[in-house]
């Protein structure tokens, strides 16, 4: 039975979203974590105040965590303070990454990141500048990697050999991949013998250059855009290449051709302190 209508049923939402929100899947397990898990608070406070210091423009902050332990979501609550926090059982990050996304306005332009990346100051604004200098992009990212270009690209690769320009070479350094490497727990030696045939491809639009590539762990796009591709699967963390290949289909991924946005791993090492 219903007496009367709920008062609020016109009225706008309470909390109206920046036209620019970040979006962060946190994991962080065991109140004394161990192995992996040791030293990743530190990591992951800096992913999230670095992503935040500098953007150099207004946003909305989500963080999605996923099961985390108690020291981290005091911090979390208490002196990050992010605009909108989901604290949920571990669903896996597929799943999280889904449906924070999928709350958000379609018109939104989402800012995801994994939780171990690390910004750079004024990071936002060349990504934001590549998402509305060439048309019908799916997603931007600022961390360029040479591997990355092997896949997800041919529906990007084929619209810039008929509107623009590509260039083909290797323009990433030595010393990009070699930080890479050293992210990922590889040897130097062993990322040179497997990426000897690689190449990047460079775009060029209308003076501006970028890479037909988009990196997973960090990108920027248009809601709209995103969401179709998305996983929804609940795998913990789970093989990425399938969404860069649905967000290829969704439309341009591309990459600044300077470096904005850096992977960390899981100890943050004295090029990081620095």
């Amino acid at each position: 039975m219903r007496t009367q209508h709920n008062p609020l049923r016109t009225s706008p939402a309470p909390y109206q979203y920046k036209d620019v929100v970040f979006v962060v899947v946190t994991h962080l397990p065991c109140d004394d974590p161990t192995g992996y898990h040791k030293e990743r608070l530190e990591v992951v406070q800096t992913c999230l105040q670095t992503m935040r210091a500098g953007a150099k423009r207004e946003h909305t902050f989500m963080v999605w965590d996923n099961g985390s332990n108690s020291t981290y979501r005091d911090w979390l609550q208490h002196i990050f303070e992010p605009d909108i926090l989901i604290m949920s059982q571990n669903i896996g990050k597929n799943l999280a990454r889904a449906s924070a996304i999928q709350m958000l306005p379609l018109g939104s332009v989402v800012c995801y990141s994994d939780d171990d990346m690390y910004y750079y100051d004024n990071w936002l604004s060349p990504q934001m500048e590549l998402l509305y200098h060439f048309p019908n992009v799916a997603v931007v990212s600022g961390y360029p990697i040479r591997v990355m270009q092997r896949w997800g690209n041919n529906n990007t690769l084929a619209w810039a050999r008929e509107h623009a320009k590509v260039e083909q070479g290797r323009y990433i350094s030595k010393e990009l991949e070699m930080e890479y490497a050293d992210s990922v727990g590889r040897s130097h030696e062993d990322l040179i013998q497997k990426t000897l045939k690689d190449i990047d491809y460079r775009i060029v639009y209308n003076g501006k250059k970028a890479y037909a590539t988009a990196h997973h762990a960090q990108f920027i796009g248009h809601a709209v855009k995103i969401v179709p591709a998305l996983n929804r699967d609940g795998a913990a963390m789970g093989d990425e290449k399938p969404l860069d290949i649905a967000l290829d289909m969704q439309g341009l991924r591309l990459c600044t051709t300077e470096r904005y946005v850096r992977h960390i791993g899981n100890v943050l090492d004295e090029s990081f302190q620095e």
